[in-house]
């Protein structure tokens, strides 16, 4: 007798157990309670769960870019727009009839675009520079010394993932959006540049002179560089031990990258050199000194060990004397004909300086000293001249503003596919781990009739127990 009530409640047991899987099942309409109930069905939902966080994963990001992209758009707009209110106003003030005051109305007019486009090419979304490069996390644009406008960036677009492992470019750099290139070479031709303008190839990488760093940076140089600081004393690379060394005691560690070596750590404030003077900056110069060079940087500004001879065409001190001198205030140079087939060398002119130029000519002032009045016939060529620099920076900010446009729909494009997916592995996590409700409707009447069939054996039997005997 003890045996058949132990086989009734462990049937009784199961029973509850079927019924509380049932009643799960009902309320959840989900198959599976525990991943153990059905391994294939489970292991299957994991799948579809981690594919949509993946696709949701992205759809974010592509959002954020498509944010950016429309931010970037309309700032463009915006620039083009007002560059054609620029060159209006310079034609204006070639008129014969144009006072000198109001061509001062028209420098402050063009002082106020160039303040917003300062602001603009330091556009900021979620704390990333919008036009700053590979780097979005430095401010593009800066004031120099001397209150120019330089370009502190580099030429990489960011990239945004369209899928997983796959990447599409967004958005633009400042070297698109705020210059425009004054010269380009393929193999066998050089560029003519000047001093302040940049340098670089078609795969983003930047071409400079050896370079001179102050306290906060790290140097570049090769190997065969002449180092020296600010007080004069030169420094000697000792590559077994990778330091510079002073002579006196002093040394700083380098490391080795690609072509040539860095500093280790940046250029400390109150760093002293073995004599316990102190040192706040270090030149590298060329071996071919007095000939000039400039060297290759990737995109992260390390040297690649590439170089391009270069030649001074004009010393830049404004005075036309002969030969190649033509009088500019800045030097210029020429590079040695590029040898490498597959890269394109461009030189890129900033915008803001000839903004900067435009508005010392329109107040009346020379461009070599910025207080020295000019006559109306100067002022007059200067702004003639000017007028096509700013239809080449009109074209560049076009080219640039079209880019962005067609980046962004493929960006879009992308957005409503991985919506697709999302919803489709949706679909598929649902029906793979939906519970049949047919199924489950029939099971809890069968359920139920087996109930009702055990509880109806365990009365009969409890009318035959002996207790009841006895009465």
């Amino acid at each position: 007798m003890i045996n058949i009530t132990d086989q009734m409640l462990f049937r009784l047991g199961n029973l509850n157990k079927e019924n509380m899987r049932i009643s799960y099942q009902q309320s959840s309409q989900k198959i599976l309670q525990n991943g153990s109930d059905d391994s294939a069905i489970f292991s299957k939902q994991l799948y579809f769960e981690d594919k949509i966080r993946v696709y949701e994963g992205i759809q974010d990001q592509v959002k954020r870019s498509m944010t950016m992209n429309d931010s970037i758009d309309s700032t463009l707009a915006n620039v083009k727009e007002d560059l054609r209110t620029i060159k209006s106003s310079m034609l204006k003030t070639l008129n014969a009839g144009m006072q000198q005051s109001d061509k001062k109305s028209v420098a402050t007019e063009i002082q106020g675009i160039r303040d917003n486009f300062f602001t603009w090419a330091n556009l900021e979304i979620n704390n990333e520079y919008l036009f700053a490069g590979s780097d979005s996390t430095t401010q593009p644009f800066v004031k120099d010394a001397s209150g120019r406008i330089v370009y502190q960036g580099d030429a990489v677009l960011k990239q945004v993932p369209v899928e997983p492992n796959s990447y599409r470019d967004r958005g633009t750099t400042g070297y698109d959006a705020f210059m425009y290139t004054s010269d380009t070479a393929k193999q066998g031709e050089s560029i003519d540049f000047l001093a302040s303008e940049k340098i670089i190839d078609n795969a983003g990488n930047t071409w400079d002179f050896p370079e001179s760093i102050n306290a906060g940076e790290k140097l570049d140089f090769f190997a065969t560089d002449t180092i020296t600081d600010n007080n004069g004393t030169t420094w000697t690379l000792n590559p077994l031990s990778s330091t510079l060394e002073d002579g006196n005691g002093g040394s700083i560690e380098v490391v080795k990258l690609n072509g040539g070596y860095q500093f280790k750590d940046k250029l400390s404030d109150g760093f002293q050199d073995g004599l316990g003077a102190s040192v706040t900056s270090f030149t590298a110069t060329s071996a071919t000194a007095p000939a000039l060079e400039i060297r290759q940087y990737d995109r992260y500004g390390n040297l690649t060990g590439k170089v391009l001879g270069v030649t001074e065409i004009d010393n830049g001190d404004g005075i036309v004397d002969g030969g190649d001198d033509t009088g500019l205030l800045e030097p210029k140079y020429r590079t040695a004909n590029v040898t490498d087939p597959d890269m394109i060398i461009n030189a890129k002119h900033n915008i803001f300086n000839d903004l900067d130029d435009i508005i010392t000519t329109l107040n009346g002032y020379s461009l070599v000293d910025g207080v020295t009045p000019i006559t109306e016939t100067e002022q007059n060529d200067i702004i003639r001249a000017a007028l096509d620099k700013m239809t080449a920076a009109f074209d560049a900010v076009n080219i640039a503003h079209s880019e962005v446009g067609s980046r962004n729909k493929i960006i879009k494009d992308a957005s409503v596919n991985i919506s697709a997916k999302i919803t489709n592995f949706n679909i598929l996590s649902i029906e793979n781990g939906a519970s049949d409700t047919t199924k489950l409707a029939m099971e809890a009447k069968q359920l139920e009739l087996t109930y009702a069939a055990l509880y109806s054996t365990i009365s009969r039997m409890n009318d035959l127990s002996l207790v009841n005997f006895l009465r």
